[in-house]
């Protein structure tokens, strides 16, 4: 699981479900944030579990600096994130710290609160709870925002899954390699001539057409953000004078590309919360003194759910 998501984060993303969701949601995604943030207090403690690239951390820091609250921030996350300290906001310290585990967490501060956001249930629940719990003070709260197994987040990215896994994609691939066998390199335009009358590489160009054809007629919104009709685009737009070579490297990395799509999107799928799934969130957190305080589905304004909010508060002794 760490290494696609290592390459993922390198790309700048602030959320586990990409850009274009991102800037859907966002705004719905602060407003469930403020109110907790506002429960802080100076010298506050914040552990971010699964911070990906600080999305929560950066708001904490934005939303408070201007207060002069003092505090610190840690985010973890298992991938390797680019690991910094965050410029100092005001009072506030932020370090992101890649490379941990959030079901073997190594601090021994407990912190006032835990949050997350599309992240700890790609862990093991059970022992990731346990761990949060043990680290949070008595009193402290733990905020979550997870994937709900009915968003429209699941539901648009299943359709990007399932073009990914198409053997369709596989063979558009294969074909586009072959091509790229079939030129040789191209020097000139009189080499672009040469290829129109070549009968070979004129199957396969058609070939590949017929393919993304095939692919656009199963589900073109879903190619589109998977992004394989931009690779193609490229390939034959900016790659036709590219050597034999970068050609083939550069449908290595498509493959890649596409490979670690599928990876992540499968996992993120299989992370999503169902209603058992939460009652046994609920079960174990209230085994160690940690009960629930509030649940609520997050929506679009036109009702599409997007995400479950829970919070839960650690019990005084």
């Amino acid at each position: 699981m760490k290494q696609h998501w290592s390459e993922y984060w390198k790309q700048g993303h602030l959320t586990s479900f990409g850009a274009d969701f991102n800037g859907n949601y966002a705004g719905i995604l602060r407003n469930v944030w403020l109110p907790i943030l506002d429960g802080l207090k100076p010298g506050f403690e914040v552990l971010d579990v699964a911070t990906g690239n600080g999305a929560i951390p950066l708001l904490i820091g934005e939303y408070l600096g201007p207060s002069n609250i003092n505090g610190r921030v840690r985010g973890i996350d298992y991938a390797e994130i680019q690991t910094a300290t965050i410029e100092k906001n005001y009072q506030i310290e932020i370090d992101l710290i890649g490379g941990v585990n959030c079901e073997s967490i190594p601090f021994e501060e407990q912190v006032d609160l835990v949050t997350s956001q599309f992240g700890i249930e790609y862990s093991n629940l059970t022992e990731s709870l346990i761990q949060i719990s043990n680290i949070l003070k008595n009193g402290g709260r733990i905020s979550l925002v997870c994937h709900h197994s009915d968003s429209v987040i699941i539901v648009r990215n299943k359709r990007i899954l399932a073009i990914v896994q198409n053997s369709l994609v596989g063979e558009l691939i294969d074909n586009l390699f072959s091509l790229v066998e079939a030129m040789g390199d191209i020097l000139n335009k009189s080499d672009l001539q040469r290829l129109q009358e070549d009968t070979v590489c004129e199957r396969l160009r058609m070939k590949i057409n017929h393919l993304i054809g095939e692919l656009v007629a199963i589900d073109q919104s879903a190619l589109q953000d998977a992004e394989i009709l931009n690779y193609v685009m490229t390939f034959f737009k900016k790659g036709m004078f590219w050597s034999v070579k970068d050609k083939k490297n550069y449908l290595k990395f498509v493959q890649q590309q596409i490979n670690d799509l599928g990876l992540r999107l499968a996992e993120l799928i299989n992370a999503a919360l169902d209603v058992p799934k939460l009652a046994d969130m609920l079960t174990l957190l209230s085994s160690v003194g940690v009960k629930l305080s509030s649940i609520s589905t997050l929506k679009t304004d036109d009702n599409q759910i997007i995400a479950w909010h829970l919070v839960f508060d650690k019990q005084v002794n």
